[in-house]
């Protein structure tokens, strides 16, 4: 059984990157797939230190212990990754940094210490009309997961969002599109 994890950095009452991600991981879950969501922006993730010790034992993660500390093996479980964030003042939110940051854990002596095979994909809302505006969030949010290997899917961007009322059905769509892809 295909196993996914969305993972949302929103902290937002009524985010339309949740909303997006749920949408993704119940259409996943329709056609399979065994999901779990992930609030990441409830999560006491402090930031990387720096301290290398990842880059010294390909058997080891982060020293710090936290609640990034389990999620690490549940990314390796996963076979895909669904990671969102809503754009703050034209960047991915503070909660999903620290997340993204912790990622360089997964980059040991040896090269990666993430499970092959996995697919990774971004979804980002935003106020801004243009969704061309901020890929380069969407990258940023899956970067760790292509140094270390995995397929990265198309990400999804949605404009002209100030809440999950805001989602338009094409939107919501489009997520039940990528929750079947990922599943498959």
């Amino acid at each position: 059984m295909t196993k996914i994890l969305g993972i949302c950095g929103s902290a937002a009452p009524k985010s339309s990157t949740k909303k997006l991600i749920e949408t993704a991981l119940d259409a996943a879950k329709a056609a399979g797939a065994d999901v779990e969501f992930i609030d990441a922006a409830k999560m006491d993730i402090h930031g990387c230190k720096g301290c290398l010790v990842c880059k010294k034992d390909q058997a080891k993660f982060c020293v710090q212990k936290d609640d990034m500390t389990p999620l690490y093996e549940k990314i390796n479980a996963a076979d895909a990754v669904i990671i969102g964030s809503p754009i703050y003042f034209g960047e991915n939110t503070g909660q999903i940094k620290c997340f993204v940051d912790r990622m360089y854990a997964f980059l040991g002596p040896n090269g990666s210490k993430m499970t092959a095979g996995k697919k990774a994909a971004a979804v980002i809302t935003q106020g801004v009309p243009d969704v061309a505006t901020y890929t380069g969030c969407a990258e940023i949010l899956t970067a760790g997961f292509r140094y270390c290997g995995a397929a990265i899917e198309k990400p999804l961007i949605v404009g002209d969002l100030h809440s999950a009322d805001d989602l338009k059905p094409e939107a919501l769509a489009a997520a039940k599109e990528l929750g079947a892809k990922l599943a498959a």
